[in-house]
């Protein structure tokens, strides 16, 4: 009894055996292993991060930096924090700035082989910051890229049409008038003729030459004349004759000058009656602001916002140039790895086996991200990106919504990329805004029309296509509403004295711009009701007053017209005068030119004769 209490209180004065584990030792190791893995994984963050920005920047043309960059394991997931994308034509100005970026991929798919991205995410979005430093690459190289949109877009001063009223004294004394010019052609024409005339009446017999062969006739072939006193006469006669045909030649050449021109004279003074007419139209045509003048209103208002726009655009399509070239290039290797890749037997039958969450080799299910820029937040939401759209039949969708502060509604655009159909690709985006308020917008501000759109609504409704990568064409209607616009800066009297009340009666009005062709050089259109709204105003102030200038500019014209005719008619009508003169005398000429001597003679002898034989017979019978 008492030997087994000593053993049993000599092994309890031992001290107790240690344990397997040594938790010093293991808390080491376990601090060392964690070290180890921190230092590992921050070095390998540090050298994706690293490589990341490097072929991100060399990508895209300028810096791209990440503050810092965190994996994920359960899911597994990409992380990125202050992304900063700089813009390749401004380096001190980031595009582009996210506070936070990150991207769950699926695991199950990326040990089948497939990149499928459930979600990306993205939040703190803003653009169009500035830069502590530049963020232009060392050996960065600009690409050429030709400015053809930045050529051909329509630029210059606003140029209103000529507001002031016509004087028409001073339009008649500056512009040459076709009245005027014909009839002063119509002068030189009679005096011509007048001068020719002239020398032509100093050859021509006068009145007393007239009388005095008058005479002469007579005395040749009037009176009780024999035989012998006729052939006497007979000499005389044919010498009176000869001077005759001599002045009849003159007549007659006389008379053609005044026959041959006359005549187009008349007609030309006639038709010089309707050239006032003409001239009139002409010059009103020219001087009067009528509703053409100002059709061009719109686009000369509202065609800079809309290039504005466009150059936008134009400049994010160069900056994605480098991707969508790229893309081009993924779908041409793609086509010819399935050309490359087709059966060379005969087609057989595609058999489906069913498969577990079935998915392309590469896709984004969903794109979210927000924003707020200085003009207000936004919202975006992508879903299915993926580049395979003929085998995955799954289009890219995209929604952005934007609302400006103190907007009650948001802008928001829908949209759809699809390029299932190779050969009909579909790249479009709808856009509804409703009830945008506008303040204080700066329409215009040229000198001559600056155009203030104090306060007004506008529902905005449009679509955007692009065809294939390369051609773009786009609508958008706007529809403006309780407006009040003010023109009353203008340095023009004449816009203030008959614009400025046009735009104070506009309340509402449509607008519609067109933007089509080329996508590096689109051409761009604008109209709308406002070009007949403002033109049919302006004819209305103008009306009256410019119905009082016409007349008074008729009267004016219709004067000098009179001026020049009192000449012409009185030279006129004294070559007709003349004319008919000479129509008398050849008259004359002729009557005597035309006598029969020779029967004068012949009737004379047989008078003679018959009285011979008479005699004859009283002899011999002695009666």
């Amino acid at each position: 009894m008492s030997e087994t209490s000593n053993n049993t209180q000599t092994q309890s004065s031992q001290p107790a055996p240690k344990g397997w584990v040594r938790w010093s030792g293991l808390g080491v190791f376990a601090g060392i292993v964690v070290a180890v893995i921190a230092i590992g994984y921050l070095s390998f963050t540090t050298i994706l991060k690293s490589q990341l920005e490097h072929y991100a920047s060399q990508a895209w043309g300028a810096k791209i930096e990440i503050g810092s960059l965190d994996l994920g394991i359960m899911p597994i997931e990409v992380g990125l924090r202050e992304l900063q994308v700089t813009d390749p034509d401004k380096p001190m100005e980031n595009l582009l700035v996210l506070s936070r970026l990150s991207a769950s991929l699926n695991l199950y798919h990326l040990i089948a082989g497939r990149t499928v991205i459930e979600d990306v995410n993205f939040t703190g979005l803003a653009m169009h910051q500035p830069r502590d430093t530049s963020g232009a690459l060392e050996k960065a190289t600009k690409a050429e890229t030709t400015d053809t949109a930045e050529k051909d877009s329509k630029s210059g001063g606003f140029a209103m049409p000529d507001m002031a009223l016509p004087d028409p004294s001073e339009i008649l004394a500056r512009e040459k008038l076709e009245t005027l010019e014909a009839a002063n052609r119509v002068q030189a024409q009679l005096d011509e003729i007048d001068q020719a005339w002239s020398e032509m009446q100093k050859q021509l017999p006068s009145e007393a030459e007239i009388q005095d062969y008058q005479k002469r006739f007579e005395s040749l072939t009037g009176g009780k004349n024999d035989m012998q006193s006729l052939m006497a006469k007979k000499d005389e006669f044919e010498k009176l004759q000869s001077e005759l045909e001599a002045k009849k030649k003159t007549l007659e050449k006389a008379q053609d000058l005044l026959q041959n021109k006359l005549p187009k004279i008349q007609k030309d003074v006639v038709a010089l009656k309707d050239l006032p007419e003409k001239d009139y139209n002409r010059l009103m045509s020219k001087y009067s602001l009528n509703q053409s003048g100002l059709s061009n209103v719109t686009y000369l208002l509202f065609g800079p916002q809309i290039q504005y726009w466009t150059d936008e655009g134009l400049s994010w399509y160069r900056k994605l140039e480098p991707f969508i070239a790229k893309l081009k290039a993924m779908q041409a290797e793609q086509a010819a790895e399935t050309e490359k890749q087709a059966p060379q037997r005969a087609f057989g039958v595609d058999v489906a086996f069913p498969e577990y969450d079935p998915q392309p080799d590469f896709i984004i299910k969903r794109i979210n991200g927000s924003g707020t820029l200085d003009w207000g937040d936004i919202d975006i939401r992508v879903r299915q990106v993926t580049f395979d759209h003929p085998t995955t039949r799954l289009p890219v969708l995209f929604e952005v919504l934007g609302k400006p502060k103190g907007q009650d509604q948001a802008l928001r655009v829908i949209g759809e990329s699809n390029f299932t159909d190779p050969q009909a690709p579909l790249n479009e985006a709808n856009i509804v805004w409703d009830g945008y308020r506008i303040s204080d917008w700066t329409i215009s501000g040229d000198k001559t029309l600056p155009v203030v759109m104090q306060q007004g609504l506008v529902d905005v409704t449009g679509k955007i296509s692009l065809v294939g990568v390369d051609e773009v064409n786009a609508v958008v209607d706007m529809a403006y509403q309780d407006v009040a616009m003010d023109v009353s800066q203008s340095a023009s009297k004449e816009v203030k004295r008959y614009i400025a009340p046009l735009f104070d009666e506009v309340k509402a009005f449509k607008v519609k711009a067109d933007i089509a062709g080329a996508v590096t050089a689109p051409s761009i259109n604008a109209s709308s009701n406002l070009d007949k709204l403002l033109s049919g105003a302006f004819n209305k102030v103008l009306g009256q007053e410019l119905q009082q200038v016409k007349a008074e500019f008729q009267d004016q014209l219709n004067a000098k017209l009179q001026e020049q005719l009192g000449p012409i008619n009185q030279q006129l009508n004294g070559l007709l005068g003349d004319k008919a003169e000479l129509g008398k005398e050849t008259a004359s000429l002729d009557k005597m030119l035309n006598f029969d001597f020779e029967s004068l003679v012949k009737e004379q002898a047989g008078d003679e004769a018959e009285k011979a034989v008479g005699d004859k017979l009283k002899n011999l019978f002695k009666f």
